[in-house]
């Protein structure tokens, strides 16, 4: 006759029954929501307490004037999403200062508006939350922000008909020049412009001499920006925008910068968030603007 455990046999039927149980899962209540109006997508995230993402959407980014049209509705499509405090971190609101009052004036009514911030400063939250630090944005323009968050720094981004040097739309005149289509590149606008950068670099990438030549000096002039921008000490750097996207890109740019700043300490920082999530942590302690 088999020997029945039966304080076995009861905490196995026991595990049986707590596995096949059925969980009742609680509606996440959305707690915030960030906005990343870059230069090329826009993201929307909505966070729950706990800061778990639990809606999120992206689509091309248009004029921004199109926005509210865009985002009053899909927020209201989501539970709570007109209600949840948001900010919106947009490119071009230290520049243009229409900016932010437009969209308070446009969702005013319509969403639970608490700040509009620049993408810079939502890329250097996203990095330094709140904290001292340098953000290098190398995208179709190329400027660092230094200090911290309402006392930021600025070295360079100041938009030469050339380019800012070593940013994309830089890398793109000069390989438009090189195939002989320079004329090309006014008419065709900042952003299409910069995008021949890819072609650039997919060919410095193979080892093509020339275009090799051009992204090593793109590299050099980045590194120069942030040398301008380090002062004193240890240096920590956060690295943002599409040609820091670039993995054969970004190698070489570190290594130049590093001859750059010899001796000092420098340290690429890794943001821990997107920009998104470090708009809507900083809209869950705003009030209502």
């Amino acid at each position: 006759m088999p020997v029945v455990n039966k304080g076995t046999d009861k905490a196995a039927a026991l595990n049986n029954d707590i596995f096949h149980m059925p969980v009742k899962r609680k509606k996440s209540t959305i707690a915030a929501i960030g906005v990343d109006r870059g230069g090329t997508w826009t993201r929307v995230a909505a966070f729950d307490r706990r800061w778990r993402r639990i809606k999120a959407a992206r689509f091309k980014t248009a004029p921004l004037r199109a926005l509210p049209a865009k985002l009053a509705p899909l927020l209201a499509s989501w539970p709570g999403g007109a209600l949840a405090p948001l900010v919106i971190a947009t490119r071009g609101a230290f520049s243009r200062a229409w900016k932010k009052p437009f969209l308070i004036k446009a969702l005013a009514g319509k969403l639970n508006l608490r700040d509009v911030i620049s993408d810079a400063e939502g890329a250097h939250r996203a990095a330094f939350r709140g904290r001292p630090g340098l953000l290098l944005i190398a995208g179709t323009g190329a400027v660092v922000f230094g200090g911290r968050p309402g006392a930021f720094i600025k070295t360079g981004g100041y938009n030469p008909p050339s380019g800012d040097p070593g940013s994309g739309r830089w890398l793109g005149r000069q390989y438009l020049k090189l195939l002989g289509r320079l004329a090309e590149a006014g008419p065709m606008g900042h952003g299409r412009s910069a995008a021949y950068a890819a072609g650039l670099l997919a060919r410095a990438r193979r080892g093509d001499k020339t275009c090799s030549l051009i992204a090593a000096a793109a590299m050099h002039e980045l590194a120069a920006l942030i040398k301008a921008a380090a002062g004193r000490g240890p240096v920590r750097v956060a690295l943002a925008g599409g040609l820091m996207g670039n993995a054969f890109f970004r190698k070489g740019f570190e290594k130049a910068a590093r001859r750059a700043l010899p001796g000092r300490g420098l340290t690429f920082i890794t943001p821990a968030m997107p920009a998104e999530e470090a708009a809507a942590r900083l809209a869950r302690g705003r009030k209502r603007t």
